[in-house]
């Protein structure tokens, strides 16, 4: 057996045998997260809400999506895709809600090697209305009056 081979079992036996297993495997080779929305019946003051969520595969374009407020993401994100091809620095979702909706899951595929995630919800109120998530975890997005939240569901 070559060399390469039993480099590359020992890592496989070391990765099945460690703690989070399932996560490591979506960061290794990809997978699906599951989004699930609640939004409240005045939500964004009664206003339609735009959230977009990016996850990222190249470390500058992280750091500098993370500086940046959803109102930027909303006006710039357009260059940023063109910019920044997506499939490989970043996938994104994009949808729009109005308050009292009812959204059903969202399952997402995710490809390998993503090294971070960002939630931005356009909301009319001041804020950066930007949240920095985990992609490897499933995720519950509240949509509320003036700001939203994100809470990391463990797998």
């Amino acid at each position: 057996m070559s060399e390469l081979k039993k480099v590359f079992i020992l890592c496989l036996c070391l990765l099945l045998v460690s703690c989070g297993m399932g996560t490591r495997i979506r960061a290794l080779l990809g997978g699906k997260t599951h989004v699930t929305v609640r939004i409240d019946n005045n939500a964004n003051q009664n206003q339609p809400i735009a959230v977009s969520l990016v996850i990222v595969h190249n470390e500058a374009l992280f750091g500098k999506l993370l500086e940046m407020p959803s109102k930027d993401w909303f006006e710039k994100r357009e260059q940023i895709k063109r910019d920044y091809r997506e499939g490989e620095s970043l996938d994104y979702w994009e949808w729009e809600w109005v308050p009292d909706q009812q959204v059903p899951l969202q399952e997402l595929a995710l490809k390998p090697g993503a090294v971070g995630g960002l939630v931005f919800a356009g909301y009319n109120s001041p804020g950066a209305h930007r949240v920095r998530i985990d992609p490897l975890q499933d995720i519950v997005i509240h949509l509320s009056e003036k700001e939203f939240s994100v809470e990391t569901l463990k797998k």
